[in-house]
């Protein structure tokens, strides 16, 4: 197996393993719709705030380019993006926004901001503001 394909492998792991914490969050029993699309950032900041968040291949490919040579790599942090929005926007779907394509548009780029603000800049607590916006996305969408 080629460097790539491994590298491949461990980031489609990683962000499968996301997803699924992700998922398991907003799903939660007893939740309204508003409060399982703001749970994301529950999680974020646990990971943020995780032992293994600065040394995460995720983390890394979301944050840096990806090397020229690596199509792997590209295609699986692509396919994570795509995963990520899609969630967001089933999220948005269920609180009952008009758009929720264009909402969870505005959220994932919150969520990769936070990304870049808790692994380079060392700010956790970006999770607690980017709560906060989509909180504010969220009314102005009119969210139930």
């Amino acid at each position: 197996m080629k460097n790539d394909d491994v590298a491949a492998a461990a980031l489609e792991r990683a962000g499968a393993g996301l997803l699924d914490w992700l998922r398991q969050e907003a799903e939660r029993p007893g939740a309204t719709p508003r409060a399982r699309l703001l749970a994301i950032w529950d999680v974020l900041e646990a990971w943020f705030l995780g032992e293994d968040f600065h040394a995460s291949v995720l983390a890394a490919a979301l944050v840096g380019p990806v090397p020229d040579g690596r199509p792997a790599v590209a295609v699986a942090l692509a396919r994570h993006r795509r995963a990520v929005r899609q969630l967001l926007e089933e999220l948005a779907t269920q609180a009952g926004v008009a758009d929720p394509a264009g909402l969870a548009a505005q959220v994932h780029l919150l969520v990769e901001g936070a990304v870049v603000g808790a692994l380079v800049d060392r700010q956790p607590q970006v999770a607690r503001h980017a709560r906060e916006l989509t909180g504010l996305a969220l009314a102005s969408a009119g969210a139930r």
